[in-house]
């Protein structure tokens, strides 16, 4: 008896973990003071929301990744990506000649208060969301060679409802 409540507890503990996290009502700003509503943008397309900051060398490995397979995101597999600079006050500074100097198309929002990572309780980076329809599906903290395809076949499932 004791091992059926145990095996009940133990599934009902996989199943809450597993459940979905709501993306909070946020909107970032851009660089030029361009406001992005990520709740509205992730009701449209699956949005893919890449946390980093420029002291980060793994962050900047898994942006050129994405920027190197941009368009396979964007119209393959209808999503949209951009990335939201944990860089402080202190870094900022250093945000724009780092995007220009990677050559990075995709769309760059600051957070520099951090307030939009602690929302999300994310602790390190670099750390990858995809959110569609305000429900976080997949997260992925740090970045190794090849994670990106794990990205990509999750985008694959959300875009047959196999999510």
């Amino acid at each position: 008896m004791k091992t059926k409540q145990l095996f009940l507890l133990l599934f009902l503990f996989c199943s809450l973990v597993q459940a979905q996290k709501r993306l909070p009502k946020i909107s970032v700003k851009s660089f030029n003071e361009n406001n992005l509503d990520l709740n509205l943008q992730s009701m449209e397309q699956v949005l893919i929301i890449s946390f980093w900051a420029t002291w980060c060398e793994p962050c900047i490995k898994e942006l050129n990744a994405f920027n190197k397979n941009l368009s396979y995101l964007e119209e393959e597999l209808n999503s949209k990506l951009i990335a939201i600079s944990t860089d402080d006050s202190r870094t900022v500074s250093r945000i724009i000649p780092m995007v220009s100097g990677n050559s990075w198309d995709f769309e760059v929002y600051l957070d520099t208060n951090q307030k939009i990572k602690r929302a999300l309780n994310i602790i390190d980076i670099p750390h990858t969301l995809v959110v569609f329809q305000n429900k976080i599906v997949y997260e992925h903290t740090g970045y190794l060679n090849g994670d990106e395809d794990e990205l990509f076949k999750k985008i694959v499932e959300i875009n047959n409802n196999e999510f």
